[in-house]
């Protein structure tokens, strides 16, 4: 899967998402995700500058990118998402961030089941 298609890129459907979305929360990530009847599905990645400066944010960037493009198979459709990074990330491996990721994606298909 590639991300391109799929990205957020304005700021005001970042907003959306926040104001209308609802959240699933783990220690490193927090998942907002909002439903959406514009296929495909959009997703968009939020690192703030409490997790580093800009070389760290860009990695962690770059890794939740490529775990999305791994698991981006199994998320739900007919929602968009973001993925915002909380402070502590930044030392996890891409292994371990991937795995974050994961266990936030099971997380919301148990809530929409």
């Amino acid at each position: 899967m590639k991300i391109k298609p799929h990205r957020l890129r304005k700021n005001r459907h970042f907003q959306y998402i926040y104001r209308k979305g609802a959240t699933v929360h783990s220690r490193f990530i927090t998942l907002v995700y909002a439903k959406t009847k514009i296929q495909p599905f959009k997703v968009g990645f939020s690192v703030s500058k409490k997790v580093g400066k800009s070389v760290v944010r860009s990695k962690v960037k770059r890794y939740l990118k490529s775990s999305f493009v791994l698991l981006g198979d199994s998320l739900p459709k007919g929602f968009n998402f973001i993925f915002v990074a909380k402070p502590g990330i930044e030392d996890l491996s891409f292994t371990q961030a991937k795995n974050e990721m994961a266990s936030l994606i099971s997380r919301l298909l148990k809530k929409q089941a």
